[in-house]
């Protein structure tokens, strides 16, 4: 990488990792944060980093955390709801730290462009008690996500840096990052140090505070916190809201602007000097009030004389993704003489409003299922549950095929109650949950015993096209190819399903009759029935 070198937020974050030294990366796709382990993919050689998308977020966690045990450098990416996966072992992997350095790069998605939510992931943070940074620009992306790692490791706490999509999807110079000398790579073999105990837990967790006093204390000087302009008006914005807010206002804006990329804990001196002239501030960041919260509680504990704006009284709105249009509206009521220029919103599609790819083999399945369905009574005898995957576009006109729908790995779990829900009362009608490949061995197998177990009259629709298609065609346990195209046997589904006592029927689009018999057996089956539909995708082929 040349010095001031252009190119996008989601290369330069990996090219800070690379940096760093990092050895292992690993997580499960998902927009905006897969760009960042595509890239790493490109730069990075076999034998310099491993990299694997693991099944889901959780088993990706726990390869990281075993992987810093043994003394090397790990990064997890994922994205917002990624998270609330792997908090499980996070949240107590927390209290003994890690050795090797260890960064969950998180992308968050305000606006929903390709989520079911637009969580504030730093909240989950708290829950964990762990450090985030958030870049102000591209241009400290790389140096940022490289002093990451340094800060893990120093500290012995792993890191979280969060982005957006505005801040992957943005472009600028980029300064080489300074690179890390190798780990250490060794396990330490040290009695009960790496054993979180009940009766070690306070000790633990005082261990880890101390390290966050001291991590602290680490980044009041920090270069990634940029302060500029002067007066009694000031604009506090977190992370990429920095880079948005410069764009709008330009170099010469009569007011005193602080970019943080320190989220949480908080640099309070410094904070509590830049504060300590200001009459009025406005603070703007991606997601809930989070940094807002802890900065009203800074002003009080400091005895600070100063009215706070933001979104705890909806000067920013609570809601989306801040576009130029909420930044004018909080610049207006901050300082309503401020001349800003006409100002231009962003326009970008959502990827479940875009139609299935021309020739993709899950229409004519869900076709088949709507003729099916109206052939035995029609819509309102069935209740269709979708999930995440390339299988929402299904719920456009003119199939508009879910009555539930929710998140991924959700929709046996969800089918098996409303099944269950029937067994004790008036009759239900005929439940179908369409479930993905990708989306089956992520957590959709834990439901699988139970179904059995309960005989419950459930339709399964497997639709199996062999790859993680909507977040790019990324690989999976059952994808013939790894993530660098050498070819793997990939888990056989159907084999999986049997192993736990169900019989798939093996169906095809390019045999509708024998679809169309499949279908009308498996809806009308006492028991659980089991569809696996072969769907190879047509924008990301893979072998069979």
């Amino acid at each position: 990488m040349s010095p001031k070198t252009a190119m996008r937020g989601d290369v330069a974050l990996a090219h800070g990792a690379l940096a760093a030294g990092v050895s292992l990366v690993t997580g499960y796709p998902g927009s905006p944060a897969t760009g960042v382990f595509d890239a790493l993919l490109e730069l990075a050689s076999p034998e310099e980093a491993y990299i694997h998308w693991a099944p889901n977020e959780k088993v990706a966690m726990e390869m990281a955390m075993g992987a810093s045990l043994a003394g090397q450098r790990a990064l997890v990416v994922l994205k917002s709801v990624g998270l609330n996966i792997a908090l499980d072992p996070l949240a107590t992997f927390s209290y003994s730290g890690c050795f090797g350095g260890l960064v969950i790069m998180v992308g968050d998605d305000p606006q929903g462009w390709s989520s079911q939510n637009e969580q504030d992931s730093r909240w989950l943070a708290r829950v964990a008690e762990l450090p985030v940074f958030e870049p102000t620009g591209v241009e400290q992306a790389a140096g940022l996500m490289a002093q990451a790692f340094a800060w893990s490791e120093a500290r012995q706490l792993p890191i979280i840096v969060r982005i957006t999509t505005s801040l992957s999807l943005d472009r600028a110079p980029v300064e080489a990052p300074w690179e890390l000398p190798a780990p250490m790579g060794i396990f330490v073999r040290k009695r009960g140090r790496w054993v979180v105990l009940p009766d070690n837990v306070v000790k633990r967790r005082r261990t880890l505070h101390r390290h966050l006093r001291e991590l602290a204390q680490d980044i009041e000087l920090s270069p990634y916190d940029r302060a500029a302009g002067q007066g009694p008006l000031g604009v506090l914005a977190v992370g990429h809201t920095f880079t948005k807010l410069r764009r709008l206002l330009g170099d010469d804006a009569p007011l005193s602007t602080l970019g943080l990329s320190s989220a949480w804990p908080l640099p309070e001196e410094g904070l509590a000097r830049w504060l300590a002239p200001l009459e009025r501030l406005l603070v703007i960041e991606e997601g809930g009030a989070f940094v807002e919260q802890e900065l009203r509680a800074l002003i009080q504990r400091r005895g600070l004389a100063l009215q706070v704006l933001g979104r705890m009284d909806r000067t920013m709105p609570e809601e989306g993704e801040l576009g130029n249009d909420a930044l004018a509206g909080g610049l207006h009521a901050l300082a309503p003489s401020l001349a800003l220029p006409p100002t231009v919103e962003e326009r970008r599609a959502m990827p479940s409003k875009t139609p299935l790819c021309q020739g993709c083999g899950y229409q004519p399945v869900m076709e088949a299922l709507v003729a099916e369905m109206e052939a035995r009574g029609g819509r309102s005898r069935h209740i269709v549950i979708g999930e995440t995957g390339c299988m929402v576009r299904g719920d456009l006109p003119p199939l508009e095929l879910f009555d539930v729908k929710y998140s991924l790995g959700a929709s046996l779990g969800l089918g098996l109650g409303l099944v269950l829900a029937g067994a004790h009362g008036r009759a239900q009608p005929r439940v179908v949950a369409l479930v993905g490949d990708s989306a089956l061995f992520h957590t959709n197998l834990n439901a699988l015993p139970q179904i059995m177990q309960a005989g419950a009259p459930l339709t399964v629709i497997v639709l199996d096209n062999r790859v993680t298609a909507l977040t790019g065609g990324q690989a999976h346990p059952g994808t013939p190819q790894d993530e660098r195209g050498e070819e793997r046997a990939g888990a056989d589904i159907a084999a999986v399903l049997r192993a736990f006592g169900a019989e798939p029927a093996l169906v095809s689009p390019q045999d509708p009759e024998g679809l169309r018999k499949a279908l009308a057996a498996a809806l009308a089956a006492p028991g659980p029935a089991f569809v696996l539909a072969d769907v190879p995708c047509v924008r990301y082929p893979t072998g069979a």
